[in-house]
């Protein structure tokens, strides 16, 4: 995927979640780390930066909810649940 593209999805959750940008940056950044581990090979980039703005946005003082994250993205509730248990059992 190229850093365009990066770019505009996260961007894209910025604007609709009104998120600050160093938690932009903090999704990014776990982005890259899950890519680099091997069960996080072959998912698809969106559902990655889905649960990468899912699990920055437990730490903020007003969560984004699952549903939230699927009306915007389009990736059903139950696969963004399945892939961020998965970022839970390798931290």
């Amino acid at each position: 995927m190229n850093i365009q593209k990066q770019v505009t999805i996260y961007k894209k959750f910025q604007e609709e979640f009104q998120v600050d940008e160093s938690d932009i940056i903090n999704a990014q950044n776990l982005h890259l780390e899950l890519l680099e581990k091997n069960p996080f090979k072959y998912e698809s980039f969106y559902l990655i930066a889905a649960v990468c703005i899912y699990a920055i946005s437990q730490s903020m003082p007003q969560k984004i909810s699952l549903e939230e994250i699927e009306k915007i993205t389009h990736i059903k509730k139950t696969e963004i649940e399945k892939c961020y248990s998965l970022v839970l059992e390798i931290e």
